[in-house]
């Protein structure tokens, strides 16, 4: 017996069923997928904006603990580094990262150099020491035999006065962070600290770096002083708010003073913080330590709950379902059913709608940050058409030529460019719509008509066709490094020339030497009455003259003959008027602007008077056979370095109180070619005329610790302006000897020469005096000569210049076999630069190439008798 079939209203009610079960799982599936849609974006958000705040700490560490090894280097780079050159160099740094407490320097402080230290901070600190705290926070003095680093400078002084004079080594964490950046040699950092200037509760990291000698020795140690807070603050600052926490941690420190710093989201909290999983936690390892940044949503923020239109979607499935087992059962559609589909289909419309404004409001605010970012950016930026018309110019472009960005725009680029510049510019633009070309230095005019140097990179944008719309420049101002490239060739010009200058009147002054010494010596040998005396005479001021020569070649390079001593400029000048009036033109009219109470200046008389003669001659020449005016004009005036570089560019002078003189001509003037060699050795626009003269100047002013500049105009005239310091040095005395020509002395003088003909000369000329004469060609030579010499040698007289060892080197050497020896130096150059190596060390005397007999007694005389 068969069964029956299922009745009709089973299948029906299956179908129906059927339908309602696979609406649900699609509903249910639908739910399942919107949610898991929906936290991947938010994770995704969360990833994100963890991540830009995360690695914008890390640049921000970096970037701080990159000041500290700014500041090592100037200290390396330094031969010796002053408070206010710390203070000065530090300025902008603290003004651009307010974060900073404090940047220190540390000595090594030793019981040998401990009082040097405590003296020279005590003039600017009268409270000075170097202390420890102890248990309770109170100062101690430190022991006198103890080697520490103490804070010898800070800055800014002002609210960092409790640190100055601190010890490092006092608490074990700093000693930790000092030790390991002495071992490395690299960053150290301590880790979370209180600051003993510091009221806030923020945390303080310290951060140090060894300085070190050229030779590898510690110097000490410089330190910055950071606020983490602030630190951290200020690395986040340019990022749009987010519901985020951040914290740094130090991960090197164990318990709760591992955490350094906790930021809170700017955003308010939206509910009550879920712990839902998300985070992301930045770790990195800098100066000696790891670090990690953990972030978190803040309450309310990146929730991971399924959102409205998952519940949506969810509910909307099973309706549809519901509708859809209706519309099977009845297999019509009634009037109700149609619009509960409408409505559906409206809501889902309305969701799609919302998210297309939101997309629209994102655009919006990426374009509005992206217009900002153009505006601070440090560079400047110009946009031109394919024309070349200016499109657009940020506002620090416009800040560099000196317009509004609204009257650049629409002018092209070669408008505000130099002349000059203009041809290559245009070129570099059109090899720039070919895809080539590459950046390039160009010179702009500023709307104050200066001039502007300046990188210029051009990019070309193209459309989709491949065509070029625009050309996108950035421009980098480069002004002040050519200004200080070009102050830094003039130098190093000046430099070789004077130490080509200096070498051949050094070797000159040998000749000169061995001329002038058999000159003595025939006269020596000769009666006044020979008819011989005549010329013997015309031929030593012949070589006196020769010498006046190689003193100013030596004037050039700096390194000339000085008897220095207190000197009024005006009276000097004065003193000098008639010789002036005589050697100048008479259609020329001198005119004296002698400014009274001028301070006294350390300098020798004759050059500075060689300099008024060669100034006022030049002016004389230079009015030619037409009636004119020179003007002599003395005053003081101050300098600070920012001004001394300006004006006299090039020229190591230090700043302070100056005495002035202005030698002013109303003649023809100089085109900017010739004022850029006068100064060269050999160098004339006259004639006749060796072209030492100014040359000779310079060399003059550079000795005196002066400076030179020239204001000169085609057909207008010229002004030499020099500057000397104001009661600078001390005054230089010479004892005056009298009697040479009739001394005599006796025993055995040892002459040590590399020239064979000063050192003939020189045993002459001390044989004539009743000397007995030893002679050695150099350092070597002389010192087996001393340790040999049967006889005791009552003094050696030596060359500063050798081979094989140089006078230096003899010089020790002798006093190390006999401490009692007495060593006559003879140089071409002025005593004071050939005695330098040899101040303090008991040398006898000395004596300046080309010498006369008479110098040569006074010498002896000087280190032989007591």
């Amino acid at each position: 017996m068969t069964g029956s079939p299922p009745p009709r209203s089973f299948w029906r009610h299956f179908r129906i069923l059927a339908v309602l079960l696979s609406g649900a799982t699609l509903s249910l599936a639908g739910f399942f997928f919107t949610r898991e849609a929906y936290q991947r974006q938010v994770e995704a958000q969360f990833q994100a904006a963890a991540r830009d705040r995360a690695e914008s700490v890390v640049q921000g560490l970096q970037h701080g603990f990159e000041d500290v090894t700014v500041l090592r280097g100037f200290f390396e780079a330094s031969d010796e580094v002053s408070r206010a050159d710390f203070d000065q160099f530090l300025a902008p740094i603290l003004v651009r990262d307010p974060y900073v407490q404090a940047f220190q320097w540390l000595p090594e402080v030793t019981p040998r150099n401990r009082p040097r230290l405590e003296t020279e901070a005590r003039r600017t600190y009268p409270g000075f020491r170097f202390f420890k705290l102890d248990e309770a926070g109170k100062p101690l003095d430190l022991p006198a035999d103890a080697t520490f680093h103490g804070v010898y400078y800070v800055t800014p002084y002002r609210t960092n006065e409790p640190s100055l004079g601190y010890c490092a080594e006092t608490l074990a964490n700093r000693r930790e962070t000092l030790a390991r950046a002495l071992g490395t040699g690299d960053l150290s950092a301590s880790g979370r600290i209180r600051l003993i200037q510091e009221t806030a509760k923020q945390a303080g990291v310290l951060v140090m770096m060894p300085v070190r000698d050229k030779n590898g020795r510690n110097l000490g140690v410089v330190q910055g002083v950071f606020r983490m807070g602030d630190l951290v603050q200020r690395s986040l600052a340019f990022l749009e708010p987010k519901g985020v926490v951040l914290r740094l941690f130090d991960a090197s420190a164990a318990g709760p003073d591992s955490l350094l710093h906790e930021e809170p989201s700017p955003l308010p909290e939206q509910g009550r913080r879920l712990s839902n999983g998300l985070r992301l936690t930045r770790s990195f390892d800098l100066a000696g330590r790891t670090w990690n940044v953990e972030v978190t949503p803040a309450g309310g923020h990146y929730v991971l709950e399924a959102p409205a239109r998952a519940w949506a979607a969810l509910l909307g499935g099973l309706a549809f379902s519901l509708l859809l087992a209706v519309y099977v059962r009845a297999l019509l559609a009634s009037e109700a059913v149609v619009r509960a589909q409408v409505e559906a289909r409206t809501h889902e419309l309305r969701l799609e709608t919302e998210s297309h404004r939101q997309d629209a409001q994102a655009l919006r605010e990426s374009e509005a940050r992206f217009q900002n970012l153009i505006e601070v950016m440090g560079e400047g930026l110009w946009v031109m058409d394919a024309r070349g018309a200016t499109t657009f110019v940020n506002r620090r472009m416009a800040e560099m030529l000196g317009y509004a960005p609204a009257d650049m725009v629409g002018r092209p680029m070669f408008d505000f460019m130099s002349e000059a510049d203009v041809a290559q510019a245009r070129q570099n633009l059109a090899n720039r719509r070919e895809g080539q070309g590459a950046p390039h230095d160009f010179r702009f005019r500023r709307k104050d008509g200066g001039e502007l140097w300046t990188i210029v990179t051009e990019t070309p944008v193209v459309d989709e066709a491949g065509q070029v719309v625009s050309v996108l420049g950035v421009i980098t101002d480069i002004t002040e490094r050519r200004r200080q490239e070009q102050a830094q060739l003039q130098s190093q010009k000046l430099e070789s020339l004077g130490v080509l200058a200096g070498g051949i009147a050094h070797d000159f002054n040998n000749l000169l030497t061995a001329i002038l010494g058999n000159i003595s010596l025939a006269q020596l040998n000769l009666p006044r009455l020979s008819p011989a005396w005549p010329y013997l005479e015309n031929m030593e001021r012949t070589v006196q003259r020769a010498t006046n020569l190689t003193q100013q070649m030596l004037a050039y390079s700096g390194k000339g003959r000085f008897v220095v001593g207190p000197l009024d400029l005006n009276l000097a000048v004065q003193e000098m008027s008639h010789l002036l009036g005589v050697s100048i033109s008479k259609k020329v009219a001198m005119r004296y602007q002698l400014q009274e109470g001028l301070p006294v200046l350390m300098a020798e008389a004759s050059q500075i008077q060689q300099v008024v003669m060669n100034l006022v001659t030049n002016a004389s020449e230079a009015i030619g056979d037409a009636e004119g005016i020179v003007s002599i004009c003395t005053g003081t005036l101050s300098y600070d370095r920012e001004a001394l570089a300006r004006d006299f560019p090039g020229q190591a002078i230090e700043p302070g109180l100056f005495v002035t003189l202005e030698v002013s001509d109303t003649g023809q003037g100089m085109t900017p070619d010739v004022q850029a060699r006068i100064f060269e050795p050999f160098f004339t626009t006259k004639f006749t005329g060796r072209g030492l003269g100014l040359s000779a100047m310079q060399g003059i002013l550079r000795a005196h610790h002066g400076g030179i500049r020239v204001y000169s105009e085609v057909g207008k005239g010229t002004t030499f302006k020099l500057i000397f310091p104001a009661g600078m040095g001390g005054a230089f005395e010479e004892d005056a000897l009298a009697g040479e020509s009739d001394w005599a002395g006796e025993g055995t003088v040892l002459v040590v020469d590399d020239e064979e003909g000063v050192r003939n000369v020189a045993a002459g000329l001390l044989g004539s005096m009743g000397f007995d004469v030893l002679t050695a060609g150099d350092g070597l030579q002389a010192l087996d000569c001393y340790r040999e010499c049967p006889v005791p040698i009552r003094a050696v007289l030596m060359d500063l210049t050798m081979p094989h060892l140089d006078g230096v080197e003899t010089f020790r050497e002798l006093r190390r076999l006999d401490p009692a020896c007495r060593v006559v130096l003879t140089s071409g150059y002025n005593q004071q630069e050939a005695s330098q190596e040899f101040i303090g060390k008991g040398l006898a005397a000395f004596v300046q190439k080309p010498f006369l007999r008479a110098d040569l007694v006074r010498a002896l005389r000087q280190a032989l008798e007591p």
